[in-house]
């Protein structure tokens, strides 16, 4: 019986290692790619590579291990890359902020406001005392508003519509509506949000035409054409909006990158403590 033991433990280990050669050395011919990718910078194909090994190879044990500790670099190469990228896209942008808010007036009221907002000049009330018009502004944050003012007999109104001679848009929906008193002269201001005015500001940012402004309510209407200024100014609260949309996604892009970032460099720095 001692006889037998020791060659078929000698056979038993031979097939073994046998085996373990035939998964391994394919294993890291893959990993050898993965690698050079990695060096080349290509990390997708890296990982994409490291994962065939683990799905191909699942008994190459050596391999996969390696493949792992490849998987963790290739992941924090990338957290580093995406956390540069969102860091100068939101400085480029921001720079582009600055620069277009030159043109802006810029109005917050730091007892009563946490956050301040834009109008372009022209359309300041002081300038328009007695005008009904529209006014566009927008907050720090990007959200954009139109104001409906009207001035003269009281009309309670509530639907805004504004028109070409080819087609109109209509809002109902304003989401503040204010009656007051202002040199002797009857206002009324209501104000529409961007996005659910029924594509008012779009309608008027786009218009190529004269544009009517009709509002109406349950006390009367009235009508009247928008000015130029007006419409220039609402396309430029528009380009601004979206500015600013832009500006606070890449801050929330880069933001998330770098904790993403900082976590993974912390669990390595736990794995390597443990080792």
């Amino acid at each position: 019986m001692k006889r037998l033991f020791f060659p078929l433990l000698f056979l038993a280990t031979s097939l073994f290692v046998s085996c373990e050669k035939s998964v391994e050395e394919p294993a890291r011919q893959l990993l050898a790619k993965a690698k050079e990718h990695y060096s080349q910078n290509n990390y997708n194909n890296a990982r994409l590579l490291i994962d065939s090994i683990s799905v191909t190879y699942p008994k190459a044990y050596k391999t996969r291990r390696e493949a792992e500790i490849l998987r963790r670099e290739v992941m924090l190469k990338e957290k580093h890359r995406d956390v540069e990228y969102f860091a100068d896209m939101y400085e480029m942008l921001s720079e582009r902020r600055d620069s277009l808010v030159t043109s802006f007036t810029f109005n917050k009221d730091g007892q009563y406001q946490d956050m301040g907002y834009y109008t372009v000049p022209s359309q300041a009330i002081a300038l328009n005392p007695f005008n009904s018009f529209l006014r566009a502004s927008v907050k720090e944050n990007g959200d954009a508003y139109l104001t409906s003012y009207y001035r003269g007999a009281k009309i309670a109104h509530r639907t805004l519509k504004v028109s070409t001679e080819e087609s109109y848009v209509t809002c109902d929906n304003p989401f503040s509506s204010r009656s007051y008193w202002y040199l002797g002269v009857y206002n009324e201001r209501r104000d529409y949000r961007y996005g659910t005015d029924g594509g008012i500001m779009d309608f008027i940012a786009s218009a190529t035409t004269p544009i009517k402004v009709a509002i109406s309510g349950d006390q009367g209407k009235y009508e009247y054409m928008l000015r130029s200024e007006d419409m220039a100014a609402i396309r430029s609260v528009i380009e601004l909006s979206n500015l600013l949309k832009m500006v606070e996604e890449a801050r929330n892009m880069r933001d998330e990158a770098q904790r993403s970032l900082d976590f993974l460099i912390k669990s390595q720095q736990r794995s390597q403590a443990n080792q």
